[in-house]
């Protein structure tokens, strides 16, 4: 098999960088609409009047009724078209705006009380902001570390900010609870990866060089905090400063390999 010459190898490098910076173009112009909007919904929901309140409740129902279809709709297209690139990329965009649509209506419109819901996803976008561009930016290992990290993270606060509601708390101890299985189970299938060079199921997760010690460490570290905020929600702040020193310290690291 004949080798690429050195100038179509840096042409293919430029080309595929150019992609990934408009895509993470794209990812922020996303994230910043989604943050306006849910700003939009904050402001008249949670702090206007009670006209404004209720209109804001007609619109997140309805909402939340078209990104169920719209959810429905994109992924039965997508995979029944999947052979066709073009519809199958668009059937992802307009399941992806079900999917908020959907869990931005039921969630701001159950957790009313307090704003809690509202709050809840005006941080839970930026950190699926975070997430995609660090999906885009950095080792596929790197991703599943932040997004082990990041989950935890909001599964600490939501623990914290729950303490003086009975039924939400209810709820977020369940959450934590089916988060600190998920990490477990995260962790039996990094030992499956490590086994399999990097492999599951036959699609490569991380690279070949891949700190299996790192990923362990963090998704230890991670469902310790997370067992522990679930069992004594007054140690959500500090378990919070646990997992963002935790976050800094594996995002550098990951950036070290790059360079």
């Amino acid at each position: 098999m004949s080798k690429k010459p050195i100038s179509q190898k840096r042409a293919d490098r430029e080309r595929q960088e150019s992609q990934t910076l408009h895509r993470v173009f794209n990812v922020f112009l996303l994230g910043l609409a989604a943050e306006c909007y849910l700003l939009l919904v904050y402001r008249g929901y949670a702090m206007g009047t009670i006209d404004s309140l209720l209109i804001w409740h007609q619109i997140l129902t309805w909402g939340m009724y078209l990104g169920l279809v719209m959810l429905i709709a994109g992924v039965a297209v997508g995979i029944a078209k999947r052979k066709d690139s073009r519809l199958r990329k668009i059937m992802t965009w307009v399941a992806g705006g079900g999917l908020f649509l959907a869990l931005t209506g039921w969630v701001v419109t159950f957790f009313f009380d307090n704003s809690r819901g509202i709050t809840a996803m005006c941080v839970l976008v930026p950190i699926a902001v975070v997430l995609a561009l660090v999906y885009l930016l950095f080792q596929p290992e790197c991703f599943w570390c932040t997004l082990a990290v990041s989950c935890a993270m909001f599964a600490v606060w939501a623990r914290g900010a729950s303490a003086d509601s009975a039924a939400f708390s209810k709820v977020v101890i369940a959450g934590c609870v089916v988060g600190a299985l998920l990490l477990a189970a995260a962790a039996y299938l990094a030992n499956k990866a490590q086994k399999d060079g990097g492999m599951l199921w036959g699609l490569r997760v991380v690279t070949p060089d891949c700190d299996y010690r790192v990923v362990y460490g963090v998704l230890a570290v991670a469902l310790v905090c997370v067992a522990l905020a679930a069992v004594a929600a007054p140690a959500a702040y500090y378990l919070m400063w646990a997992l963002g020193i935790l976050l800094f310290a594996e995002l550098v690291y990951h950036t070290t390999k790059l360079m």
